[in-house]
């Protein structure tokens, strides 16, 4: 008789347990990402991709946005964030990354996934860093002046990083005109403190 009673207490300790942990996990979620405390990483990854060869396509050529008197291209003043999607959307936005993709190429643990969503569910406009604004032609007003309406531009989105700050996943535009320009995704791994590209993919072309 003495199991019966304890049934009911069984479920109840049960019950409690699964609040706590749901409880967790939405506290966890709902935390805002600080994105001042990434703004060097931020400019160490800009640094890397912008220095990186571009001797590997025949498009995009990073020196443009070198600072010159007639500058020949510019860097967009604020990232694109991204939307992420699970396994089980159907419907996804042409620029949505899918978070299995970022799982597998940056990190897979639980902290990775919810770090993720953080660093894209906030409304906080991005912008460039200033130590990338300093060193290259970034476009400082909301709307490009009628010279730069005809140069290049380089959107970056904005990078994604893993929970232990070691790994980043760059996607980037590059527009040379109405019907020019190329797309990339970048993979950039933190060594010895510098920011190093390990992988570029293209991901779309016109």
């Amino acid at each position: 008789m003495k199991v019966y009673f304890l049934i009911p207490f069984l479920f109840f300790i049960i019950a409690c347990q699964n609040r706590d942990q749901k409880q967790r996990v939405a506290t966890t979620q709902k935390q805002a990402f600080d994105y001042a405390t990434a703004e060097d990483d931020y400019a160490g990854i800009l640094d890397a991709i912008i220095a990186y060869d571009s001797s590997f396509n025949e498009v995009a050529n990073f020196n443009e946005v070198a600072k010159t008197k007639k500058p020949m291209a510019y860097i967009h003043q604020w990232f694109i964030k991204d939307s992420l999607y699970n396994a089980y959307d159907k419907d996804v936005m042409p620029d949505g990354q899918r978070i299995q993709k970022l799982l597998g190429l940056l990190g897979h643990s639980q902290q990775d996934s919810t770090g993720y969503l953080n660093q894209v569910r906030g409304r906080d406009t991005v912008f460039i860093p200033i130590q990338i604004k300093k060193k290259y032609n970034v476009a400082n007003h909301k709307k490009p002046e009628r010279m730069e309406q005809f140069l290049s531009r380089y959107t970056f989105h904005l990078p994604i990083l893993s929970q232990d700050g070691k790994k980043a996943f760059v996607a980037l535009d590059y527009f040379c005109g109405g019907l020019c320009g190329q797309g990339y995704d970048f993979i950039l791994e933190k060594i010895n403190g510098k920011w190093k590209v390990i992988k570029c993919d293209y991901t779309w072309i016109a």
